[in-house]
């Protein structure tokens, strides 16, 4: 099983070098679409040998992650946010092995994920699963936000829940980034809704 890690990153170099710590031993390659050309981001991929491709941002989360995963070969891929990092990583690749055997006709596994909102503590986390590991080739994304992966071919997705031993910490809602990012979402969706109603 060859696993590959996928992101999109803007500016978020710190975010991203916890993340690629939680991930990087049991990715066979990393590949990380830059959307802002950030030095600092740029960096942080060349500590865990990451390869990195330029993307300007267009406004379109699935454009960008389309984009990235053009450049996988791995037949799994784990596709994280910078500000996203595994809880408990030092099992991944194992534990990614056994829900695929264990469903080897799965496209995606959803994992839990804990988003902090005052600190990274569970006290008031909130949690929900994400499609965060997905079987390739065969799938991309569509939205242009909050945005879901789906079949090439159309037909209905086939998701395993994961255990708590996959579960995500997620520090982007913190309450000094959160703001900004509700900003942002909310003209995303205004745009979003003017194109496609």
């Amino acid at each position: 099983m060859r696993v590959s890690a996928c992101y999109i990153v803007k500016d978020e170099a710190e975010e991203l070098r916890r993340s690629l710590a939680s991930v990087g031993a049991a990715a066979d390659e990393i590949i990380v679409v830059s959307t802002a050309g950030s030095p600092a981001v740029r960096d942080v991929c060349a500590e865990f040998s990451a390869e990195v491709h330029d993307f300007a941002w267009q406004h379109d989360f699935s454009l960008a992650r389309n984009k990235a995963l053009q450049y996988v070969t791995g037949d799994i891929v784990i596709f994280l946010d910078a500000d996203e990092y595994f809880l408990h990583p030092k099992h991944l690749h194992e534990t990614i092995g056994n829900i695929v055997q264990t469903a080897p006709e799965l496209d995606i596994i959803m994992v839990r994920r804990y988003s902090f909102i005052t600190d990274e503590s569970m006290i008031d986390a909130q949690q929900d699963y994400s499609p965060r590991i997905l079987r390739m080739p065969g799938m991309h994304y569509e939205g242009m936000i909050h945005e879901q992966p789906l079949r090439d071919d159309g037909q209905e997705r086939i998701l395993v829940y994961a255990d708590e031993e996959l579960s995500l910490g997620h520090t982007g809602y913190l309450s000094e980034r959160g703001p900004e990012k509700i900003k942002r979402n909310i003209a995303m969706l205004e745009e979003d809704a003017a194109r496609h109603g």
